[in-house]
């Protein structure tokens, strides 16, 4: 049996690259000109950190949740269910429910399913 497989090659499975090891990015960090701060601006910077103000007007613009076309069709989402409830054709959760109850109560008997007997 061992003939069989004499001809394989053995040991582990060598992927493509596996001695590469992958680097992790560092973040540049900014470094001012400035490295130590007086007292009042490091007390200026909590205050104004602290109160939810940015130190930094021109920093990145918030980053996108959604894709040109989604946000497109989010919005028509939107402006048709005002439209719904400005007519008042917005139902609520219940309002369905009812309806559906309705609907099942005036269906004939054909729709019913048979009852299942030790004759059937």
């Amino acid at each position: 049996m061992s003939d069989a497989y004499s001809n394989c090659v053995g040991g582990s499975l060598r992927l493509k690259g596996g001695g590469i090891s992958k680097k992790k990015k560092r973040r540049e960090k900014e470094h001012n000109s400035d490295t130590t701060l007086t007292v009042s601006q490091s007390s200026a910077a909590a205050s104004s950190s602290a109160a939810g103000i940015p130190e930094d007007e021109g920093s990145r613009p918030p980053p996108r949740l959604h894709t040109d076309a989604e946000a497109r069709r989010l919005e028509t989402i939107r402006q048709r269910k005002m439209q719904l409830a400005e007519e008042g054709k917005l139902k609520s959760h219940r309002d369905k429910v009812r309806d559906f109850n309705n609907y099942l109560s005036n269906l004939t008997e054909h729709y019913d399913l048979p009852k299942v007997s030790k004759g059937n």
